[in-house]
């Protein structure tokens, strides 16, 4: 079966990104957590790495914009995962960092986030695991690099 053989909407990538994601969240849920979801996960493992991080750097590190930065970070430090303070020196810059609860939780679910991505991938072979990351990862430099000429 080819492209053409597909009927609208099926054979155009943006839709089949759309469900794939429906895919992710929901195995995501099942799997891993459906408390945590797997962008509050990457924050997590962020501030593990960074060790803290202004919201500005968080957005930079997983790609979301400063009001979903503000959405996420709240929620987050709502469920005690992270701490959120003002900068010194600049008020208008908040740093953010991991509580004993986020880096539990993050340790927690680190093998599950590999269970997902197995359980995403289980159908494939390794070449085509690795090819379809690869294919997604040049896809998003090149949406990256076209967003900044614009």
């Amino acid at each position: 079966m080819t492209m053409a053989d597909l009927p609208e909407p099926q054979r155009h990538v943006g839709n089949l990104i759309r469900r794939a994601q429906q895919l992710h969240l929901s195995t995501w849920a099942r799997v891993a957590s459906p408390d945590i979801s797997s962008t509050q996960y990457s924050i997590l493992a962020v501030l593990e790495r960074l060790g803290a991080a202004s919201q500005r750097e968080l957005g930079d590190e997983v790609d979301l914009d400063r009001s979903t930065v503000a959405d996420l970070v709240r929620r987050m430090e709502k469920s005690g995962l992270i701490t959120r303070q003002r900068a010194a020196g600049d008020a208008r810059r908040n740093v953010v960092a991991l509580t004993a609860h986020g880096a539990a939780e993050r340790e927690r679910l680190a093998p599950l986030v590999v269970e997902v991505q197995r359980e995403l991938t289980a159908h494939m072979d390794s070449a085509e695991s690795a090819a379809l990351f690869r294919v997604l990862w040049q896809m998003l430099e090149r949406g990256d690099a076209a967003d900044a000429s614009a």
